[in-house]
């Protein structure tokens, strides 16, 4: 793991050092401000809600907002894609990926998804004449320009222990990325302590001068399949079985805890799952075995299930976004006004 994390540590250096140096080509879109919701670790930062987040909050402000996003592991024939135009969704989650058909539930701006982001911007631009680009986990595609790279740190894990992916689950090193970010903003701040929030912050703003925000993920409301909303308070003492593909499953059982079941069993799958009437046989079984009142998932897992399944007493734990400290949205309007 030694070796290759160091093979990674020379090929990312090595391609950061040519656009830095301006050897790679970096395509901008023009007329457009494009906002970079990204990481340096993989996974788990909390990156759709944030971009839903920011979505909602620039469309109050009058900005012709498009989402952009990779449409990690979706299977398409056509790229880029138009999964919504802020109305009507057109394609499955299979097609456009989980995260961007999230996107689209949540929200009432368009979203499209492409390998090439420069070329999903583009189509953007043309389709629904926009003029801020809102680019859901781009901060490594550096061929696109960006003109403000919002970098998500997970309070859980800052650092992503600290070495490269395949030992860590650092993308760049620390170091590299967190020199080209506009600012940092720590997610998850209510799942540590706040003298760890206090030690990451400090670090932050001596190391790199840059703004700092702080945001916690909080629990917006409880709803079964059909979306009906049901008190949060029905989870109190009640055993409970979670399931989710998530990169870090640990946090979402955080979050539920704080809801006070009585007890907590849990099934990981893989980040990005997509789940089978096999999987849903064996959640339906550890239930049973279990005596859970409830099961519960996340948003994002919802959208991969199958098809008319039923699972009795399933809800999904709806999320919401929230910045604790500074205003992140000021920050960016100085910034436009200077570029």
């Amino acid at each position: 793991m030694k070796l290759l994390a160091y093979i990674y540590y020379l090929i990312t250096t090595f391609r950061n050092w040519l656009y830095d140096k301006k050897i790679l080509k970096i395509n901008k879109v023009d007329d457009v401000f494009v906002i970079c919701i990204g990481n340096i670790t993989v996974g788990g930062t909390g990156k759709t809600p944030a971009v839903q987040y920011f979505a909602k909050k620039l469309q109050e402000e009058g900005r012709n907002v498009v989402v952009v996003s990779r449409g990690y592991r979706g299977k398409r024939k056509q790229d880029p894609l138009i999964v919504s135009d802020g109305k009507k969704i057109f394609v499955t989650s299979k097609e456009s990926g989980d995260e961007p058909y999230s996107h689209a539930t949540n929200l009432k701006v368009p979203v499209i998804v492409g390998r090439n982001r420069y070329e999903a911007a583009k189509l953007a631009k043309e389709t629904f004449n926009a003029d801020t680009i809102l680019l859901d986990d781009g901060f490594q595609h550096r061929k696109f320009y960006r003109n403000w790279d919002i970098v998500l740190v997970d309070a859980t894990n800052p650092f992503g222990w600290g070495a490269l992916l395949p030992k860590g689950t650092l993308r760049e090193r620390f170091e590299d990325g967190a020199k080209r970010a506009s600012e940092f903003i720590i997610t998850k701040a209510d799942l540590v302590p706040e003298r760890d929030l206090e030690t990451i912050k400090r670090f932050l703003r001596m190391r790199f001068g840059k703004p700092v925000s702080v945001a916690m993920h909080g629990i917006k409301s409880l709803y079964d399949m059909s979306g009906n909303m049901k008190p949060l308070f029905w989870v109190k003492g009640k055993r409970v079985l979670l399931f989710s593909g998530l990169a870090n499953p640990l946090n979402f059982e955080k979050t539920v805890i704080s809801l006070d079941p009585s007890y907590i069993e849990r099934i990981d799958f893989l980040d990005h799952h997509s789940f089978t009437q096999k999987d849903i046989d064996l959640i339906e079984r550890k239930a049973n075995e279990m005596g859970a009142s409830y099961i519960i998932t996340t948003e994002k897992d919802a959208v991969k299930l199958p098809k008319n399944i039923d699972l009795k007493n399933l809800f999904v734990l709806k999320i919401e976004f929230e910045i604790l400290e500074n205003n992140t949205l000021q920050c960016l309007r100085g910034e436009e006004n200077n570029d």
